[in-house]
């Protein structure tokens, strides 16, 4: 078993190899071939395709996640972080057989199942493979591939709710709350922007926060503001943060960027703490987010 003195230690040096300010700065200065290089040339991506930013990403992805899983002193906990990779790769699965289509190109390594053992499980409707919250949602029938992947996002975090119950951890309970309130957030300022009411968001809203679904619904009433009406919860201070700008005419891309900080920011309680899950759990988000930002930087340049 991996010791956490020595997970973490890897951690840090790795950590060395995160994109830093004046990296940044060169690929958002540069043309779209000449940051493709740029990039290339800093060993991202593994030598993948070096002509496709979008594969390298893909393979920094995947590495990233096989790297944590290996280390990880407690698989049940690090698992937790690679769950939206399933739910990712049984959304693919479901849409290849609803639709008929060959979506192998989809598919991305690093969950905690198999990408194939995933797309078996989904193609012959046998799901005991899977952990159980996905099982549960994949044996019901849905309306739509909207409806399907709202419940499957739902059991990412019922699935979550499962492990924590069983292996408590304070820290983590405490992150996952926060992401799911973030989201759920987030979800109802897309949808009084989009005009929805109540009925349309409820299947949006995960589960595990600590804002009452009621009282997110209630932000979508007629002569409500909804920014200062979602600013509930144990986190409603971080809300309240992110959210003065968009109050001011921000976007919720840039609102979504910053609930990401925060949510690291919550992780990083556990820095000083020589076996705590947290500093792992946090370059693995890192990571993410650096993702993130190379396909928003990309998709500017193309």
């Amino acid at each position: 078993m991996v010791s956490y003195p020595f997970a973490i230690g890897r951690i840090r040096a790795l950590e060395l190899k995160l994109i830093d300010a004046p990296r940044w700065a060169r690929l958002r200065e540069a043309p779209r071939a000449e940051a493709v290089r740029l990039l290339a040339e800093t060993g991202y991506g593994g030598g993948v395709s070096r002509d496709d930013p979008e594969a390298m990403i893909r393979a920094e992805e995947e590495e990233t996640r096989r790297v944590i899983a290996e280390l990880s002193p407690e698989p049940a906990w690090t698992d937790l972080f690679l769950l939206p990779t399933d739910a990712h790769n049984i959304k693919a699965a479901y849409k290849g057989k609803m639709l008929g289509q060959d979506v192998s190109r989809l598919f991305s390594d690093g969950g905690t199942v198999p990408a194939e053992l995933v797309r078996i499980s989904v193609e012959a409707g046998e799901y005991s493979m899977l952990p159980a919250a996905f099982q549960k949602a994949l044996a019901e029938e849905y309306e739509s591939l909207l409806a399907f992947s709202a419940a499957i996002d739902r059991a990412v975090f019922a699935q979550i709710g499962i492990v924590l119950k069983k292996k408590k951890n304070p820290l983590l309970a405490r992150y996952f709350a926060a992401q799911a309130d973030f989201t759920n957030v987030t979800s109802t300022l897309r949808a009084a922007a989009l005009g929805w009411g109540a009925e349309k968001l409820s299947p949006m809203l995960l589960p595990g926060g600590t804002i009452p679904h009621e009282e997110l619904a209630a932000a979508l009433s007629p002569g409500t503001q909804a920014v200062p009406a979602v600013c509930r919860g144990e986190f409603s201070a971080a809300i309240a943060r992110v959210l003065a700008d968009y109050a001011q005419g921000g976007s919720l891309t840039d609102a979504e960027r910053r609930f990401a900080a925060e949510r690291i920011d919550l992780l990083q309680q556990g820095d000083d703490d020589p076996f705590s899950i947290g500093p792992i759990a946090c370059y693995l988000l890192r990571r993410e987010n650096e993702a993130r930002e190379l396909r928003v930087l990309f998709a500017g340049k193309a």
